[in-house]
């Protein structure tokens, strides 16, 4: 009897180092994804920016033909928070998927697998209020 419990605990440890080293190697490479994101859009970020100011500054001009100066400018500058809502709202919705979804569910199954009859109706539950 002391021989299975030695092995059981022994399986558990080993079960738990591999939950953990799933979640090392998920956060890995997240962020190395984040990482690489990041860089390329500070790299491209300046480029974008001028160049969308500029473009703004001739289509408030060019709309100055039919309306005050001041209005082309103020739909010009309604125009981009309408967009830029839009825009943050979408990135929002990017940001929601699951952190470490394969270990979330790895840990899942090990709950299920030790308490199914206890453990699957929580997480089914929890995953709906998500």
């Amino acid at each position: 009897m002391a021989d299975l419990v030695v092995q059981l605990a022994g399986d558990l440890a080993n079960l738990f180092a591999q939950h953990v080293a799933l979640a090392k190697l998920e956060l890995r490479e997240s962020a190395g994804r984040v990482g690489k994101g990041i860089a390329f859009l500070a790299a491209v970020a300046p480029l974008v920016l001028v160049g969308y100011l500029l473009l703004n500054g001739a289509l408030a001009l060019a709309l100055a033909r039919w309306m005050p100066l001041a209005a082309s400018v103020a739909l010009m500058g309604g125009l981009n928070i309408l967009a830029g809502g839009v825009g943050v709202a979408l990135a929002v919705r990017a940001f929601r998927r699951p952190i470490l979804e394969d270990t979330v569910d790895e840990l899942e199954r090990t709950a299920i697998a030790f308490a199914p009859e206890r453990v699957s109706e929580t997480i089914v539950e929890h995953r709906h209020d998500a």
